[in-house]
């Protein structure tokens, strides 16, 4: 990448175990897709007294050669409405859809 990864967490704490976690899905990107320039992930829980449990939602930003992809993963708005109360999981299913996403945008 020609810009350094960022990442961002809203309303959850960040960990190193965390960030290195996102580092390696980032990693994997890079190896498949060749040709990313930048990428900012972003982690926000929702929650509080209404929803003790919350949701985590993940943004990623990828900057592709003459392009942005955005995706947005967020259980909470899926028909099968599951709730990601892990980060690693709702990372993991993030880049998932990053993954599938850049793969299109090669096509």
């Amino acid at each position: 990448m020609d810009r350094p990864l960022e990442i961002a967490f809203h309303g959850l704490q960040g960990s190193p175990a965390l960030e290195e976690d996102i580092r390696k899905h980032v990693e994997k990107l890079e190896r498949h897709c060749k040709g990313l320039v930048s990428c900012r992930v972003t982690l926000e829980a929702s929650g509080g007294k209404s929803q003790p449990h919350g949701h985590i939602s993940v943004r990623i930003m990828l900057g592709l050669p003459g392009k942005e992809l955005a995706i947005t993963h967020d259980p909470h708005h899926e028909k099968e409405h599951r709730s990601h109360p892990d980060a690693y999981t709702a990372v993991r299913d993030a880049f998932r859809v990053a993954e599938r996403q850049m793969q299109d945008a090669k096509a």
